[in-house]
């Protein structure tokens, strides 16, 4: 995966979730974790009123990304690995961590 290329897609896919554009977000997904995604955002804080990218790994054939994502009175990071897929990068397996 190209790392500049992976790391600006992953920080669009923040921001979409703090703007709550769910198109976007739901497209990040690979097709098996689709139907996972309103659990997932579940797990957020409400509203969503930032995202930090705290760190990424790019490597092959998977790329772990750590976003905080913050609410008024709540924050929670996830853990997410991307690989490619259809020549984009896809969230391929996601979940929230320890960290806070």
């Amino acid at each position: 995966m190209d790392e500049r290329r992976t790391r600006d897609h992953v920080q669009q896919h923040a921001d979409a979730v703090v703007n709550g554009d769910m198109d976007t977000v739901l497209a990040d997904f690979s097709e098996e974790l689709r139907p996972q995604v309103p659990q997932i955002v579940q797990v957020l804080p409400q509203p969503v009123t930032s995202a930090e990218l705290l760190s990424i790994e790019i490597d092959d054939p998977v790329t772990v990304a750590l976003i905080r994502y913050s609410g008024e009175t709540s924050a929670v990071t996830v853990r997410s690995e991307w690989a490619e897929e259809g020549g984009r990068p896809v969230i391929v397996s996601v979940a929230p961590t320890d960290e806070g």
